[in-house]
């Protein structure tokens, strides 16, 4: 995430001198998951910090490590307008005689932490060798640790520490002061793989994001090896050793024309052969493919049991397991495949309950298969159809049928 700040300009050492650097940087964060640090109404600033470390490639290419702590506050949306059950559950409005809390009178307030490695790529080493400046995109990747509390207004609930693998990118301006010291802005963004670092329950936001910006310092040392012979000695040198080559191949030409008809000869009839078993090995190879495509559109068609729920319900029964997991095996054997959930209810009780019921049942079978390892993207459009009047016995009614689609 951190910047690789700018290389030396002329005067100064050369652009390759120094290729070791560490640092400090500070700044601010922000989040979005259910909750957010940028509302309607206000934006919460957050702080980060930490430390990194580096090798400088050449002027274009830089390897780095960092680690960062940081912590934010998020609060709803104007489009979440719900409420909190003590329990943990999403309803559209308040539950009589049970606790809890509207979304408007709620925040979160996390804790991260981050080890990430990161390759800053320097545009403006495309075009100068020797520039104080860098421009820098960086592709990072990172294990990240968060840890959310629930503040209500009547008392504030910690929520157990998350891990996640995080995924982004940032963009930073760096400015070489002087041969060692250097400084930069930068600002990223990165996703957040798994369950969704607030705590809060999933409706309607994809994001689970963690935004930073901030200034960083860094100290550069050390200095490149000794360099072998430069590329155009190297290359003065082999050409050298071809002209002798090609000197002594013409004489034994000379010396062997007959020999050497016969080897070429010889060399046309081996590679025949070779063509003929590549072409031999490209026919099996395509058969390979067209019998591995059988067998995955034979797996795509595989019908998958509907899962069947107590009534008022949404717990998976230990009997479903066994179907379950050969569905699993599918989508673990084929990534383009994804999967997708229709869930109902049966006629009594509400509309309302009926539809939140179809709900949670659809995201009962979705957390079953991310906890064993299935990332949410690869969950189709899912459906909750709430009561089903067409189902001939109550029974028939609460159930998840699930298909694979591409």
């Amino acid at each position: 995430m951190l910047l690789l700040v700018g290389a030396v300009c002329a005067g100064h050492a050369q652009t390759l001198e120094r290729p070791w650097y560490a640092g400090v940087q500070g700044g601010t964060s922000f989040g979005q998951s259910t909750f957010s640090s940028i509302t309607e109404h206000q934006v919460h600033w957050g702080v980060q910090g930490g430390l990194f470390g580096g090798y400088r490639i050449n002027r274009i290419l830089s390897l780095e490590a960092s680690f960062q702590y940081g912590a934010q506050t998020q609060s709803a949306l104007d489009c979440c307008p719900y409420w909190l059950s003590a329990d943990g559950e999403r309803f559209a409005m308040a539950v009589l005689d049970a606790p809890g809390w509207y979304y408007r009178d709620l925040s979160t307030r996390t804790q991260w932490g981050r080890a990430a490695l990161q390759a800053n790529v320097n545009l403006i080493g495309f075009f100068a060798k020797n520039s104080r400046w860098t421009l820098n995109l960086s592709p990072q990747i990172a294990a990240v640790t968060t840890q959310t509390k629930l503040v209500a207004p009547d008392q504030s609930i910690l929520n157990p520490r998350q891990c996640h693998l995080s995924y982004g990118g940032q963009i930073s301006l760096g400015y070489r002061i002087s041969d060692r010291i250097g400084a930069a802005l930068y600002g990223g963004v990165a996703g957040q793989a798994g369950e969704r670092f607030d705590n809060m329950p999933y409706h309607g936001h994809d994001s689970n994001r963690l935004w930073d910006a901030g200034v960083k310092l860094s100290f550069h040392f050390g200095k490149y090896p000794k360099r072998g012979p430069s590329a155009a000695e190297l290359a003065a040198e082999a050409e050298a050793a071809a002209r002798v080559a090609r000197e002594a191949e013409e004489a034994a030409a000379r010396a062997k024309a007959a020999e050497e008809a016969a080897q070429a000869e010889a060399a046309a009839q081996v590679a025949r052969e070779q063509a003929a078993r590549a072409a031999a090995e490209r026919a099996a190879r395509e058969q390979a493919e067209r019998e591995a495509e059988a067998v995955k559109e034979e797996a795509f068609q595989t019908p998958i049991p509907t899962v069947y729920f107590a009534n008022n319900s949404k717990t998976i029964v230990d009997s479903y397991d066994p179907a379950l997991e050969e569905a699993l095996a599918i989508l673990q054997q084929y990534p383009d495949f994804k999967l997708e959930i229709h869930a109902y209810a049966s006629p009594s009780g509400t509309k309302a309950f009926n539809k939140a019921l179809s709900k949670q049942r659809m995201e009962a079978i979705q957390q079953w298969f991310v906890a064993h390892g299935i990332s949410m993207d690869r969950m189709a459009e899912a459906y909750y159809h709430g009561a089903d009047y067409k189902a001939r016995t109550a029974t028939q009614a609460r159930r998840a049928e699930l298909k694979f689609v591409k």
